[in-house]
């Protein structure tokens, strides 16, 4: 509060001792003014404080003067009550106001530290090793290539990262070489269930808690891969994989953290997911594609487009569905799937 000039007339005033009694009227106006400028935190314009006389003008500075040394006492001993958890009650309005402010100058500074420390703690949470880029095998850069433009676009639909569509797929189908990701189910993500009526019985993993055992499930049946990858973007709208999407995750390291507990219960997830984006440099795939210009480079006969700068991308209305709670029981498919837990929203979903 600039209170100097003020202060400064005050003691002027009070020196010179020119002025008559003051009307009770005045006083009580000088006062309830002065007050509520201290309250309000204003700054008192001495031209128009003039203007009042001055008589009203010698009173107004010395309640003012008042109020103000009232305030910040009162402000001082709110926040150290609310450090040490005492109380205090005033009868004055303007002591009770500034010891209610400082009580929630504490409040707000307490959670501000909290979620401080919260957010520190997320950050610490997220992979944060960097894994160097290498060579992609022959049947590891032919099933990269052969979703790379669906995963691109059903990204772009979805609101989801095509490199870690892209990763997902490799992980849950070991490249495309499991079972259920061959013809004729063209399962890549370990989806349970039915599609369209179309199952098939396959045995898989389930972990509760750190403990594993070997049981069989009904699996989705595709009639393509890109069908399988529609299906997983579609099932990725359901509110429990929020965290997942574009316009909520900063980057694929937090989305692919947000993974992990939801879609599977490895505690290491994310970091296969991270090694196999980082490696395979899959984050190229994450930005836009630009036709007829596209410059490219040869890794084992095989082409891929050179990362691009990232755009942001409108997130695609979620399709309507009740949030439901998710079972610790999450499934495993094929031994280098580490969870295949999309989980058909049937068994696993429950109301």
């Amino acid at each position: 509060m600039n209170d100097k000039v003020i202060l400064g007339t005050v003691v002027m005033l009070v020196s010179l001792n020119t002025a008559l009694p003051a009307l009770a009227s005045q006083q009580d106006d000088a006062r309830n003014a002065a007050e509520v400028a201290v309250i309000n935190q204003e700054v008192v314009d001495a031209q128009v404080l003039r203007s009042h006389g001055d008589e009203y003008t010698r009173e107004f500075l010395l309640q003012f003067h008042n109020a103000t040394r009232k305030y910040r006492q009162a402000f001082q001993l709110g926040v150290a009550d609310q450090e040490e958890g005492r109380t205090h009650a005033f009868s004055d309005h303007v002591e009770q106001t500034a010891y209610q402010r400082g009580i929630e100058k504490v409040k707000v500074q307490t959670q501000e530290k909290t979620a401080a420390k919260e957010n520190t703690f997320s950050d610490q949470l997220v992979d944060q090793k960097r894994y160097l880029p290498k060579q992609p095998l022959p049947n590891q850069a032919r099933f990269i290539n052969q979703i790379a433009d669906d995963a691109r676009q059903i990204g772009k639909d979805y609101d989801l990262y095509p490199s870690i569509i892209i990763a997902q797929a490799a992980l849950e189908s070991n490249w495309g070489t499991s079972d259920l990701s061959l013809a004729p189910h063209h399962n890549l993500f370990g989806v349970k269930g039915k599609y369209n009526g179309r199952g098939v019985l396959k045995p898989t993993t389930e972990f509760i808690g750190s403990q594993s055992m070997q049981v069989q499930d009904v699996f989705r049946s595709y009639t393509s891969t890109k069908q399988s990858l529609q299906d997983y973007a579609k099932t990725l709208q359901q509110p429990l994989y929020r965290e997942v999407h574009r316009s909520v995750a900063k980057n694929y390291r937090e989305a692919t953290h947000a993974l992990v507990g939801c879609y599977a219960t490895d505690t290491d997830y994310d970091k296969k997911l991270n090694q196999i984006i980082d490696s395979y440099q899959l984050t190229r795939y994450d930005d836009p594609k630009k036709e007829g210009n596209v410059q490219s480079q040869v890794i084992n006969n095989r082409q891929y487009e050179m990362p691009r700068r990232a755009h942001l991308r409108n997130p695609q209305q979620q399709t309507s569905s009740k949030h439901k709670k998710f079972s610790p029981v999450i499934s495993v498919i094929g031994g280098v799937a580490s969870a295949g837990a999309l989980t058909g929203l049937k068994k696993f979903l429950v109301s």
